[in-house]
């Protein structure tokens, strides 16, 4: 591992412990976006490398939910950033489209973080909106005090979600308004979410986490419209009902839609179906143009 590190960053100790746990190679750098933010990198070539950044994030404040994310009945729809970027390389994922580099940016004051979170009230907050915070469990266990904020402040909902299979490593009975939401998508759709763990140890994480008491979700979000897609998704369905109790979890559905701008600079990153296909561009927004038939379609067979 390289870690790219800022001088002001060394101290903390969420960098002393990924730096005691891995023994990473150490760049020191003076501001992340000396590295995050320069021209002409290669996405796709940072994504085969293994290597971070470490920051201190200054000035923390929570930003806005976005209108494409349902916010859950909250008025107080906010998101943490405490990382910037994913370990994966879905080829559908927005945030290709919102950074210019592949490397993760890891904010090592966790706790500006939870404290700026403490000043919300009846809030909802998606930690990992810009990244999957769960996929970056075994580097840092950065879920144990949001779930601990969780327990101590009722009237927030956390919520994570994630493709990874990283269950195993949360802690054990977690309070309710605690919640871990599990993206899956078909076998065949896999092939879209480079270097993201396969279905089948996707759903084996979800029923880990029910047996540690979770409170968990599904979505099934962003359905994508490839060849056959009806067939591919009644079978995915019915894998997932032999799986799952599906009538106890709540499920989140939703088919692909994108800032246009953000699917432009995708575009330039992967020559993928999912990112080529000709969508229906209105009020800045790319979406299939018999979007609600698709999701009518897959509440259908569910």
């Amino acid at each position: 591992m390289v870690c790219y590190i800022e001088s002001k960053a060394f101290n903390y100790p969420l960098t002393q412990y990924i730096i005691g746990k891995f023994k990473p190679k150490l760049i020191e750098i003076s501001h992340y976006k000396d590295v995050f933010n320069r021209t002409h990198q290669n996405f796709n070539f940072q994504k085969s490398q293994n290597r971070i950044i470490l920051a201190v994030k200054e000035n923390i404040s929570f930003y806005k939910g976005s209108k494409f994310c349902n916010n859950r009945g909250y008025d107080n729809f906010y998101y943490s950033t405490q990382i910037l970027g994913c370990i994966y390389n879905c080829q559908y994922c927005y945030i290709g489209g919102m950074y210019p580099c592949g490397y993760p940016v890891i904010f090592v004051n966790e706790d500006d973080f939870i404290n700026e979170a403490e000043k919300l009230k009846n809030a909802y907050i998606p930690i990992s909106y810009e990244t999957d915070l769960l996929a970056f469990e075994g580097i840092y266990p950065f879920h144990k005090k949001w779930i601990e904020l969780a327990r101590k402040r009722e009237d927030l909902l956390i919520e994570s979600r994630t493709k990874s299979a990283n269950a195993k490593r949360l802690p054990d009975n977690p309070p309710k308004n605690f919640l871990l939401g599990f993206s899956l998508s078909p076998k065949e759709i896999n092939r879209f979410e480079l270097k993201a763990p396969p279905l089948e140890k996707r759903v084996e994480s979800l029923k880990i986490a029910i047996q540690k008491g979770y409170n968990v979700e599904i979505a099934i979000d962003p359905v994508i419209k490839t060849d056959n897609y009806k067939t591919i998704y009644k079978n995915f369905i019915k894998y997932l009902k032999n799986e799952i109790d599906l009538s106890k979890i709540n499920i989140e559905i939703g088919a692909f839609r994108m800032n246009k701008d953000f699917l432009k600079r995708l575009r330039k990153i992967h020559l993928s179906e999912v990112t080529w296909y000709p969508y229906k561009i209105e009020k800045g927004e790319a979406r299939y143009e018999d979007e609600k038939e698709i999701i009518e379609y897959i509440k259908g067979l569910l």
